[in-house]
């Protein structure tokens, strides 16, 4: 038996000290207590030694301590050791973020509650922790301008100058109808005054947590149930979905905001955090007493709104998808797995809204003809089909809810215009309110009427499905038809100038709205993936269902747009038909891109059509594809994709591999047991292999598990009718696509490390089995001591063998064996709705957070260090950029239906013009994209520019960079994430 050591006791006589003073203070007591009564919960406080064991027992209004955790305690907390629990008293908020992470503290059961604890604490320790995080917020300034030391405020001045240098068009674009010069040279923000006034507003407002959406939801709930309704009957879960969702949108507020084109918001704020309890939104039940002082993306929080979420997440601790997983499958070991945050991350249990819904539905049908359809279903039921006519009665409900706030916009639109004194502002009020009353309702008759019936949809949608990746597709094709029609009216040239001009600034307008919701970021997720949104993606380009070119006017009106306005997100995604889509338009997406510095990801529709085929036998279906979230395939309005539905660190199998499925950080040994190095049990590379894919194949097996567990509690706790009366196939089956109602029925994985797994495998091949220059033994030996004993060992596989990348035909070889390894552990399986999994190799910014949590690689890499971005080759692997342009044009597409994300760091000459520049990179991106390679976007700013915004972020507020498949501003990233960027390799042209 273990002895408790004194810890134990200090541990206890803490929490009897806070015991204390919220049994005896009105003050804290009140918070204990929320609407629904009192705050019931206990949390375990033991270390892994064994030398601790305390727990707190929240019960009644009473707060008592207990030398046991009983049986039935909501959550554990297990430190590693004494010394790690001794030093999280004296952490921040954003260090223990750390310490999780590393695994040397580890959360065991309902952490909705362990949000609540930390909140208490928060209330206690709170000067303390402001001042805290104030030091920890110097400090983090102070090192990043003592990183680098550059301070060079004309590296600033030369990004801001690329936008008053503009290109004309050199041929007319056959796609093109009305536009003289399609890359519209003439216009640049300065164009627009009231665009570029909302766009520095936007980007001088610090995102404020809006509370709107979950008040009045949980406010419904509580009066009408959930599990059983008012009335004690079990809910149908769509219906009583619906009937929420209707109450939410007749009670949101309509709002107008000054001088924008397009009706209607998000949420009431400014800039507006938007919370669903129901699934993320507890994990900063912790942090609403800090969450506006930590280092990272800090956010506005109200007093009102700290009150109204301590007291809504009671609510939902029990109703989120994690914890109805926990409860109703008895904590799972796939879970358990998930939680360590190492080797896998499973995103459904965030969101689930990780596709491209129909939105030509609403514009071109509008809601009255999508109820008449339904009601025409509903007719031709049969007796007895009381869950097909439930679903598609909660169709209805929520499009007569879309209803309801259109008309509620359309009213405030009016009042607005009757107050307004300018009479430019009032016509367009007016007119605001009569588009408002005709849309979505019915058929789009204009441009104007398309684009807010796109987005007046698209707020329901984010208000019934989390705002994380759900993508509007391919807004040029959709919008094109109304902009030749408003073409066509004018009859002189000027009408033509000005209808230009008013559609540039409309879809302005319509960026803006998109750009003003954020998507909750935990502290946590600031160390997951940093800097990342909502992740809108906007596809643009490439060719129609029927094969033609899709290239048009309000194609280049988009990239005009992304050029003024260089937001992080909508996230551009831009598709090239080669042979069909002209090389004007090429050259005008690597002039975008020059401009932004990161913006669009440019797509090859050959790649990635015969990539996805796997799952479609419809080349119209497969033609109509558009990017979901980062980089993702998702064909359009058909498709219930979740395309990033879960991560798999692919460096934490290899690791198992050499332990024997041991992982080190973890100390845990979950994996199966497939041979110990130092034991001589691998004869050859090929039974090494075998048990890296025996790794793999464990991870793969167990995230797919939990996914599938995760699909199920999304269709019990949150199916979603509004989004299933766009996709194809959801109202004819009478089935929610929560339930595999649309005609394509897949989930997404994405998986991370492959430059450092397969660097690492062709070490131990060349090294170790083929050449025999050491033994795995000794190998293994210098790995697990991060080489600091083996400098010899280290430089040899740094440079003795051929790294993907460096246009050896062996390392892509390998690539492609991996690859194909990946893809048939997710072939093997389905998903819950019966669908495949597609398999991806981007990394949204995993590829830093895996990195500090895996160890010393045979490739050389070092313990702690970032991974290679998405299938990105090693910077190593090779100074000519060309090297890695081959290798990863000659990655298998069928390996690969989930996309890749191809990054790379271009620096133009400073003595360069802009033609040779755009056209260096037009011909890189088009031989690219002839030898095969499906997916490449650049970052057009060299290290230096990277180091001086680090140092100095006041000059680069709006510096965007894409990180893998997704944009974001470089200050906002962690110091990890901008040290990766800034030790990317770096091409000159």
């Amino acid at each position: 038996m273990v002895r408790k050591t004194y810890m134990n006791t200090l541990t206890h006589w803490t929490l009897r000290l806070m015991a204390s003073q919220f049994n005896l203070r009105p003050s804290l007591r009140k918070y204990l207590k929320s609407t629904d009564g009192w705050t019931n919960f206990t949390i375990g406080f033991k270390t892994e030694t064994g030398t601790v064991e305390q727990a707190v027992c929240f019960d009644k209004g009473r707060v008592n301590v207990l030398k046991e955790i009983p049986g039935n305690a909501d959550a554990t907390m297990r430190f590693i050791n004494d010394d790690v629990l001794k030093e999280t008293a004296t952490l921040t908020p954003n260090e223990m973020v750390n310490v999780i992470l590393k695994n040397k503290v580890i959360l065991d059961g309902n952490m909705a509650y362990l949000g609540a604890f930390n909140f208490f604490v928060s209330l206690l320790m709170g000067k303390r922790h402001q001042k805290m995080l104030d030091k920890a917020h110097q400090l983090d300034i102070k090192s990043r301008k003592e990183e680098y030391g550059i301070n060079n405020p004309a590296f600033a001045k030369e990004h801001a100058k690329r936008k008053n240098i503009r290109l004309k068009a050199d041929k007319r674009d056959p796609g093109v109808s009305f536009l003289n010069d399609p890359y519209l040279s003439g216009y640049s923000i300065d164009s627009f005054p009231r665009i570029k006034a909302l766009h520095e507003k936007h980007l001088a407002t610090t995102p404020e947590i809006s509370p709107e959406r979950p008040v009045l939801l949980t406010k419904w709930y509580r009066t009408n149930g959930f599990e059983k309704d008012a009335g004690g009957n079990p809910w149908c879960p769509e219906l009583r979905q619906a009937h929420a969702f209707k109450y939410l949108m007749e009670n949101k507020k309509p709002i107008v905001r000054p001088d924008s084109l397009v009706a209607g918001t998000t949420c009431p704020e400014e800039v507006g955090v938007l919370i669903y309890p129901d699934t993320t939104g507890t994990v900063i039940w912790g942090e609403l007493g800090s969450i506006d002082k930590r280092v990272l993306t800090p956010y506005t929080i109200s007093k009102r709104a700290v009150e109204d979420l301590h007291d809504i997440f009671p609510y939902w601790a029990k109703r989120t998808t994690r914890s109805w997983i926990h409860d109703h499958h008895d904590y799972p070991f796939c879970q358990k797995i998930d939680e360590r945050f190492v080797a896998s991350f499973n995103f459904k249990l965030v969101s689930i809204s990780h596709t491209v819904p129909g939105l030509p539905r609403f514009v071109n049908d509008g809601t009255h003809s999508m109820i008449d359809e339904i009601r025409k279903e509903i007719k031709a039921l049969g007796e007895g089909e009381t869950d097909k006519l439930n679903t598609l009665n909660s169709m209805i409900l929520c499009l007569e809810g879309l209803n309801a706030y259109a008309a509620n916009l359309a009213e405030e639109a009016g009042r607005l215009a009757a107050n307004e004194r300018d009479p430019k502002r009032k016509a367009e009020l007016s007119e605001l309110s009569r588009i408002c009353r005709h849309v979505p309702a019915n058929p789009s008759r204009s441009l104007d009427e398309a684009v807010n019936a796109a987005w007046i949809s698209w707020v329901g949608l984010l208000m019934e499905n989390t705002n994380v990746s759900l993508s509007p597709g391919r807004l040029d094709q959709l919008f094109q038809p109304f902009f030749e029609k408003e073409m066509a009216s004018c009859s002189t040239d000027q009408e033509k100038t000005d209808t230009i001009e008013h559609v540039i600034e409309l879809i302005a307008s319509y960026f803006l709205r998109n750009a003003e919701h954020h998507a909750l970021v935990p502290d946590v997720s600031n160390y997951l993936f940093g800097g990342s949104q909502s992740e809108t993606a906007i596809t643009v380009g490439g060719v129609t269902p029927d094969g033609k070119d899709a290239v048009n006017d309000m194609t280049y009106i988009f990239l005009k747009v992304t050029e003024m306005l260089s937001l992080n997100d909508p996230n551009m995604n831009a598709r090239f038909k080669l042979g069909v889509n002209s090389d004007t338009y090429l050259k005008r997406l690597c002039e975008v891109n020059f401009i932004t510095v990161a913006t669009p990801s440019m797509h090859n529709d050959d790649a990635v059509i015969e990539a996805f085929s796997q799952n479609s036998d419809s080349m119209e279906d497969l033609r109509d594809w558009a990017s979901t979230g980062c980089v993702e395939i998702t064909l359009s309005g058909k498709h219930m994709s979740h395309t990033g539905a879960t991560s798999v660190n692919m460096v934490a199998g290899l690791e198992m591999a050499l332990n024997n499925g041991y992982h080190p950080l973890m100390n845990w040994h979950l994996g199966p047991k497939t041979g110990r190095v130092e034991q001589g049990d691998f004869r050859t590379f090929d039974e090494f292999f075998d048990a890296f894919a025996a790794q793999q194949k464990f991870i793969i097996g167990h995230t797919t598990q939990l996914n599938n567990m995760s699909a199920e509690a999304y269709a019990y706790l949150r199916p979603t009718p509004l989004l299933s009366t766009t996709i194809e196939g959801a109202v004819q089956n009478a089935k929610d696509v929560t339930k595999g109602g649309a005609i394509y029925n897949t989930s997404g994985s994405f998986n991370i490390g492959l430059s450092d797994v397969v660097d690492s495998l062709m070490v131990i091949k060349k090294l170790v089995f083929d050449e025999k220059k050491i033994t795995f033994n000794e190998l293994k030996k210098a790995v697990d001591s991060n080489f600091q004993n083996d400098p010899v060992i280290h430089a040899m596989v740094r440079n003795r063998v051929p790294r993907f990348g460096s246009g050896s035909d062996e390392a892509v070889e390998m690539a492609n064996r991996v690859t194909s390894l990946i893809h048939a552990c997710y072939k093997s399986t389905k998903n819950y709705r019966g669908g495949d999994y597609t398999v991806g190799f981007w990394s949204v910014a995993q590829h830093v957070a895996y990195g500090t949590l895996s160890g010393a690689l045979p490739s050389g890499r070092l313990a702690g260090q970032a991974f290679s971005p998405g299938a990105t080759p090693h910077p190593s692997a090779s100074p000519n950029f060309l090297d890695n342009m081959r290798d990863v044009a000659r990655l298998t597409p069928h390996h690969m239906d989930n996309n890749i994300a191809f990054n790379v760091k271009l620096v133009p000459s400073a003595k360069d013009s802009r033609e040779k520049t755009v056209n260096t990179m037009y011909s890189y991106v088009k031989s690219y994209f002839e030898q095969g390679g499906m997916q490449i976007q650049f970052n057009m700013v060299d290290s230096n520019v990277l180091k001086d915004a680090m140092a100095n972020p006041e000059h680069y507020k709006n510096l965007l960079v894409r990180i893998s498949g997704y944009n974001a501003y470089f200050v906002n990233l962690n110091k990890e994430m901008q040290r990766e960027l800034i030790e990317r390799a770096e091409f000159g042209m």
